[in-house]
């Protein structure tokens, strides 16, 4: 029974280590905290699972031909082994909390829309059994329209609307936006085409125009409101005649 468990923890770990090293967070952004740590967190926690598992499966498979001392030894190796890796997490997180221009992790939200050429557009949906997030752990959507800023900020620009379209794989400026979706990445900048008119991005954040939109950071709340409401359009219609509001 207890090889079984062993073997069966041993393969959870595997996994985790898997899903660790493929959800690296990219760097453009500053959507992670790598320049700070010899390794990440995900990375820490990705090679102490498959260490775990490697280990965990040689006790199971050479437990009958190992000796009393090698027993011991491997399973102090477990022991170290998850020490280590817990106690770099706790100090990391410590250190990145302290450090943080955010004094720690927020949780803020922001609704959002996006248009283009009068064609509501929705973000691919995440490809990942494992995960639900539309982006990475600082920033990211749930399929719900919704901005998700969760974590320690080392700094305000990862929690802006341009670190958001990075992170879904997109990207937006001030002339023309990328984005992801199930059909393909749509691409318009200033001057394309909607209804055989010159179009133009608008980016309105609470009802108000934006014209820095890539830099534009989300409002520090949990709850929408008082958290942004944000609408991207992408159309050849004058301001005069466009719902600045989501709804």
């Amino acid at each position: 029974m207890k090889k079984r468990i062993l073997l069966l923890l041993s393969i959870i770990f595997i996994l985790s280590a898997g899903y660790a090293f493929s959800h690296e967070e990219e760097t453009d952004y500053m959507l992670d905290h790598d320049e700070l740590y010899p390794i990440s967190q995900m990375k820490a926690f990705g090679y102490g699972s498959l260490a775990f598992g490697v280990i965990a499966i040689i006790i199971v498979i050479f437990n009958k031909a190992m000796g009393e001392n090698i027993k011991k030894l491997a399973y102090f190796a477990i022991v170290v082994l998850v020490v280590s890796v817990t106690l770099y997490l706790v100090i990391v997180t410590l250190h990145l909390n302290i450090s943080s221009v955010s004094k720690g992790p927020v949780h803020w939200h922001a609704d959002y829309e996006i248009w283009a050429c009068g064609n509501k557009i929705e973000l691919a949906k995440p490809k990942s059994m494992l995960s639900n997030k539309q982006g990475v752990d600082l920033m990211h959507s749930h399929d719900d329209n919704r901005i998700h800023v969760e974590g320690a900020l080392t700094d305000y620009r990862q929690a802006s609307l341009g670190a958001f379209f990075h992170a879904v794989g997109g990207s937006i400026s001030d002339d023309g936006m990328k984005v992801p979706t199930d059909d393909g990445l749509i691409s318009v900048h200033e001057g394309d085409k909607c209804n055989e008119q010159p179009a133009h991005l608008y980016v309105f954040v609470n009802g108000g125009l934006t014209e820095n939109p890539a830099g534009y950071v989300v409002s520090p709340y949990e709850d929408v409101p008082p958290g942004d409401r944000i609408k991207i359009i992408f159309t050849e219609k004058p301001m005069e005649q466009i719902n600045p509001n989501i709804g």
